[in-house]
């Protein structure tokens, strides 16, 4: 089968209505996606567009939109390479992500829009891949490229349709990688110091400002930023080493600096407007589960906020939108789908 058949994925929206009005949000099945541990599952906008990317019948990645009018659309990929993958979406619709090649392994970032298609990004100069993860609402995106043909140095870009693809440097040492960016142009992410062969930091980068080290929680040596608001409000993980060790989310504002969320562990991967933060973290008898933390609230398992007995495994929370609705992924049926968690109130 040359191309995904997406007509049996469109009708088959999940919805599963709360219980007594105990629960907090409903379910929209998006369908079966990719199980790569090794590539972003997706990302949500403000009008509930959903991007993520899916295994085909040749067994290879594609990038997908979904929208509740037309159901999920295969994005395709660039001339030349064979698979992709869809990372972040902003609120005109306008995606972003990575193209692959099966045979040569290497990828290119891309940009994707409903009126010219798919557009091949390039990468810094010295080098031939680029990965892109992060896009606002004025068409900048962020993600790394790399600047040998070894595959061993990259460095965080900025890419604007009229200045192409900037490297914005690092904390000293030689590679970095930028994960977002938000309407006034902050960028996060993480970088190696100086020497490399230390711990790498998360960063926040401005135009006028440059890099800035957001530090480590407590007696951590690691961290890096996983995304930010329009308020600069920051979210991450701090790690004590490279490899694992006790991960920490943490939530930075320029006013408090870097602090842990509490009775939360492993990452935080997305902040909305409100502040309200969703990741993930192991969980006692399931790989790990999806959280939602409010200042109110504090942290709550999202699988105590659907319906019970559905059947849902909710394991990962990647993207949560203004509006507070939720793209996570999770096991249904003994498989991994996406879907949309909408608040019932």
């Amino acid at each position: 089968m040359s191309r995904i058949s997406f007509g049996a994925w469109a009708a088959m929206a999940l919805m599963l209505a709360p219980m007594s009005g105990a629960q907090s949000y409903t379910i929209t099945d998006i369908g079966e996606i990719s199980r790569s541990a090794s590539e972003p599952q997706g990302a949500i906008n403000d009008h509930g567009a959903i991007v993520g990317n899916i295994i085909n019948g040749n067994n290879l990645s594609r990038a997908f939109l979904w929208t509740a009018e037309i159901g999920v659309r295969d994005l395709g990929f660039l001339p030349g390479f064979d698979g992709s993958v869809a990372t972040h979406i902003n609120n005109a619709g306008h995606v972003v992500g990575y193209s692959t090649s099966s045979t040569t392994g290497v990828a290119h970032a891309f940009l994707w829009t409903q009126a010219g298609g798919m557009q091949d990004l390039g990468s810094l100069p010295g080098g031939n891949a680029s990965y892109a993860y992060g896009i606002n609402e004025s068409d900048q995106v962020v993600g790394y490229s790399y600047i040998d043909n070894l595959g061993q140095l990259y460095r965080a870009f900025l890419w604007t349709a009229n200045a192409g693809m900037q490297d914005i440097g690092t904390l000293g040492g030689s590679t970095s990688n930028a994960t977002a960016i938000n309407q006034s142009g902050m960028i996060v992410g993480s970088s190696y110091l100086v020497g490399d062969a230390g711990p790498y930091r998360a960063f926040a980068w401005t135009q006028a400002g440059g890099m800035e080290d957001l530090g480590v929680l407590g007696e951590g040596s690691y961290s890096g930023a996983s995304a930010i608001n329009t308020s600069g409000e920051i979210v991450g993980f701090s790690a004590f080493t490279q490899t694992g060790g006790e991960i920490r989310p943490f939530y930075w504002t320029q006013a408090i600096g870097m602090r842990a969320l509490d009775n939360v562990y492993s990452g935080a991967a997305s902040v909305n407007d409100s502040g309200a933060i969703v990741g993930c973290e192991p969980a006692r008898g399931r790989l790990s589960a999806a959280f939602l933390w409010t200042q109110a609230n504090q942290y709550q398992d999202l699988n105590s906020l659907i319906p019970p007995n559905s059947g849902w495994n909710i394991q990962i929370a990647w993207g949560i939108n203004r509006s507070g609705q939720i793209m996570v992924t999770g096991t249904f049926e003994a498989r991994t789908h996406a879907a949309l968690l909408t608040p019932t109130n």
